[in-house]
């Protein structure tokens, strides 16, 4: 259902995409690819990951305390998200000087909207609510294409495309939320700061190990735009941010769905039958495995064609870079639905050291580029050769934080016996 969902609504996005790239020229989307990867990074952090401990909470009234705290984050780490990001665009840092002053401002409130949808898509997951948090994806994705259209046509430029991320972040949480609304009344009438801080400290673990981890993770993804237009240009950055938009954006949200049926799922197997959950992790690998491998040697074989016919001759080369990446991202979308394993068997720190060389990898592929005077077409291959590289090796410590659990577990049943 949650697949569906993020299939629907990603047809909005793909039925405009055509459009917007002949009212859109490469320097703007290389403006809006500024503004989602920065948002990639920092929605991450947005609620310092206690959104994600939702799922697997003690409780209702543990998730509901976890709903809260979440929540009221939001608000200063939107501020400082925004005063960051003014910072960079100010001082002209990592390519960030061709934002227009008003990008921060709106970056402060899409990242409260991200806040508010993701506790309460966590909420209803928990609740296994799928059917509503696949609708609210599908409104955002309809209401962000419909308002990037207009705003295109009315000559916005590179502001058109801002807004309509914006503002379609906003859309579709009324179902979710009223949802939430009886629990989330019974706390509240109970609610003490004792206990609060007793269930923030009892699942510290997502502050301490999985923020960084997951800043890391969206570092090493949104890194290579910055990058890129730091090195090559706007426009360079406007082809490689739409081979995200037609190929990566599609993946990620296909993927995030499977990761969140897989984390309902997986946390429920780690409970009620844990022997199981070695089995359910394979079972899911190889069926990603199956559904991606077909796309991808597509774009291997006919990307530059495909893109040329579908967005115009002026995109050629995003289809040949969307060849080239293609094993990347194959790689990415089987590891990244299954890594949700870390956060049910409290692997996060395994994963850390992970996130680690994955971010130091990044910037050291556009140093030796620059050394050796690459052009982007050859940084762009060594660039996906390096990172499916290290998402075979996340896949291993995946297994490897598996068999540590049903180790422990094997362990502690002779223990007891």
């Amino acid at each position: 259902m949650l697949s569906g969902g993020s299939a629907i609504g990603h047809l909005f996005t793909l039925a405009v995409s055509p459009l917007l790239t002949r009212l859109y020229g490469p320097t703007d989307f290389g403006a809006l690819g500024l503004f989602t990867s920065y948002l990639a990074v920092t929605g991450s952090a947005v609620a310092l990951q206690y959104e994600a401990s939702i799922v697997s909470a003690a409780s209702d009234d543990d998730a509901a305390y976890l709903m809260f705290a979440g929540t009221i984050l939001t608000i200063p780490t939107s501020i400082l998200a925004g005063s960051i990001l003014w910072v960079l665009a100010r001082f002209s840092l990592l390519g960030f000087g061709g934002l227009h002053w008003y990008v921060p401002v709106l970056l402060s409130f899409v990242m409260c909207f991200v806040g508010v949808f993701l506790v309460l898509r966590y909420w209803n997951l928990r609740k296994q609510e799928f059917g509503e948090v696949s609708r609210a994806v599908v409104a955002q994705s309809a209401a962000r294409a419909l308002l990037q259209t207009a705003a295109g046509a009315l000559h916005f430029h590179d502001a058109g495309l801002i807004l309509g991320e914006t503002l379609g972040r906003a859309a579709g949480m009324g179902k979710l939320f009223s949802n939430a609304i009886p629990q989330l009344r019974h706390s509240a009438e109970r609610f003490q700061w004792s206990e609060c801080r007793r269930v923030l400290w009892r699942n510290r673990k997502f502050p301490l190990f999985s923020l960084p981890s997951s800043l890391m993770d969206a570092l090493c993804v949104s890194l290579a735009l910055p990058l890129i237009i730091r090195q090559y240009g706007a426009a360079a950055g406007g082809y490689y941010s739409l081979v995200w938009r037609a190929i990566a954006l599609p993946s990620v949200l296909i993927t995030l769905a499977v990761a969140d049926t897989f984390h309902s799922q997986i946390a429920i197997c780690a409970r009620e039958s844990p022997e199981k959950v070695l089995s359910m992790f394979m079972r899911t690998s190889l069926t990603l495995l199956a559904a991606g491998l077909i796309p991808s040697l597509v774009l291997v074989f006919w990307g530059q064609p495909l893109f040329r016919t579908a967005f115009g001759e002026r995109w050629a080369t995003s289809g040949v870079m969307a060849g080239l990446i293609a094993p990347w991202f194959l790689a990415q979308f089987v590891t990244n639905p299954v890594s949700r394993v870390v956060l049910v068997l409290s692997g996060q720190e395994t994963k850390l050291a992970w996130d680690v060389l994955c971010l130091i990898s990044i910037p050291a592929v556009f140093y030796f580029a620059r050394v050796k005077q690459f052009g982007i077409l050859h940084t762009i291959t060594v660039l996906s050769v390096v990172n499916t590289a290290l998402y075979i090796a996340y896949f291993s410590i995946l297994i490897r934080v598996i068999t540590a659990f049903n180790s422990k577990r094997v362990l502690a049943q002779v223990t007891h016996g």
